[in-house]
């Protein structure tokens, strides 16, 4: 069967779903990964077919749009019309600042020449399987356009199809009635509309769901989902002569992820974290760029840093991961059967407004309070908040994770729980029977 891959352009969007596009052309299957400009390079790079939906200059539309800022009033109105509790409050400010700005950014008001080249690439090629990102919805309305099964690929908590289930039981439907419009359904409108593709449940949340996340994780319900594990994928490179032998002394990975890399000058967490690993017998690599290094003290000479390794070639020679909580780190530390101390502090997920009309986002990476609920309720690892511990007791909390056969014993159990699942080369078979069922 042909199958259409489509995902946000960047790496912490494409990286999670390489594995699924290498299962199913493993197994005979045509296979493209369709999206718009900024992420063919490392398609091609992995093997892979991509078709470029637009052009650049088409997709430079900037943030500045007026319409992808988070409005503070609405944000509030809605939540209090779906009754959100104050425990769901961070779910609900993830969803609409970060998740439905996201989609907006690929979904402007009137649809851009890469949604319709996304939809004439679909239609011309004819997939029976599109599989696509909840961060970029246009994927689910290129599948009804042109006929084929579609479903969701989820790389982190399912931010979208929770606050869609919100909308189904408290506004009178998924996409909402009356003033509870449901503000994804209302993104993805006029794209659908220009194609005469009903908005509905369906379209929102796709036909089933790719989810490799374990139940305590989990934010939607009833959802219909087919397990898969997490691969982890962070492309090639070559591996350097340090990581050929077993170290000499235990090594720490300390890892912020790719989208801090992209967007961040400086490093918050990092300095209270350098400071207490100074004087152990431990060896820290640290993943950081030059703009993560900026304004950061001597290091310590038990300390390494790289501007990038793949943390499929780091982790194996490592005894703990330290990290921030995104997916990517967090699952790539979880398939090494690592220990993990992972940064979070006790801020709320909502942005600080300014009278600018600017906004200042929290030192709390926005998967962390989920991630670090997991680990440490599974004994498998600690949190660590840099706003309020001291460096000697972030120093007690590496040699506790390095140290307690607790947390050795916890992250053995979370690593067999991921061996458990079906790989998604395991579950082509089911993709195959479900394409069956759902195309049109």
């Amino acid at each position: 069967m042909k199958v259409m891959l489509t995902v946000w352009p960047q790496k912490c969007h494409l990286y999670p779903i390489i594995p699924y596009a290498h299962a199913l052309q493993t197994a005979g299957h045509e296979v493209r990964i369709a999206c718009p400009p900024g992420a063919e390079a490392d398609i091609v790079a992995a093997g892979l077919s991509a078709v470029v939906c637009g052009t650049p200059e088409a997709t430079a539309q900037g943030w500045a749009r007026p319409d992808l800022a988070p409005n503070p009033g609405e944000m509030d109105r809605l939540a209090d019309a779906v009754k959100i509790d104050p425990a769901d409050r961070d779910s609900w400010d993830v969803f609409f600042q970060f998740l439905l700005s996201a989609a907006k950014f690929h979904l402007p008001p009137e649809p851009s020449t890469d949604n319709d080249a996304l939809v004439a690439f679909a239609r011309s090629w004819r997939p029976d399987l599109v599989l696509w990102d909840p961060w970029f919805p246009g994927g689910a309305v290129a599948a009804r356009a042109c006929g084929a099964a579609h479903a969701r690929m989820l790389m982190g908590p399912d931010y979208s199809g929770w606050a869609t289930e919100r909308f189904a039981e408290h506004a009178g439907g998924a996409t909402g009635s009356g003033n509870a419009l449901n503000p994804l359904a209302e993104a993805v409108r006029p794209f659908a509309e220009r194609y005469d593709v009903e908005v509905d449940e369906e379209l929102l949340l796709g036909q089933w769901t790719l989810d490799p996340l374990p139940p305590e994780m989990r934010l939607s319900r009833d959802l219909s989902s087919l397990p898969v594990r997490w691969i982890p994928y962070n492309g090639g490179g070559v591996v350097p002569e340090w990581l050929y032998g077993k170290p000499e002394r235990p090594r720490i990975a300390l890892s912020v992820g790719l989208s801090t890399r992209t967007y961040h000058k400086g490093e918050w967490r990092t300095p209270k974290i350098l400071e207490a690993v100074a004087g152990l017998d431990v060896e820290l690599v640290a993943t950081l760029n030059a703009d993560q290094l900026v304004g950061l003290p001597p290091l310590p000479p038990n300390v390494r840093t790289v501007d990038y390794v793949p943390l499929t070639q780091l982790l194996p020679s490592c005894a703990v991961s330290i990290n921030h909580g995104s997916s990517g780190t967090f699952w790539s530390s979880v398939a090494a059967n690592l220990p993990q101390i992972i940064t979070d502090t006790d801020e709320s997920q909502r942005l600080e407004f300014h009278e600018d009309g600017g906004s200042t986002i929290p030192e709390r990476h926005i998967l962390s309070p989920i991630a670090t609920a997991y680990v440490t309720g599974r004994g498998a690892g600690l949190r660590l908040n840099h706003q309020k511990q001291s460096v000697e007791e972030v120093r007690d909390l590496i040699v506790k994770a390095l140290e307690d056969p607790s947390i050795r014993a916890g992250a053995d159990a979370v690593h067999e729980e991921w061996l458990a699942k079906p790989s998604p080369s395991d579950i082509v078979p089911d993709l195959e029977k479900l394409t069956g069922q759902h195309r049109r």
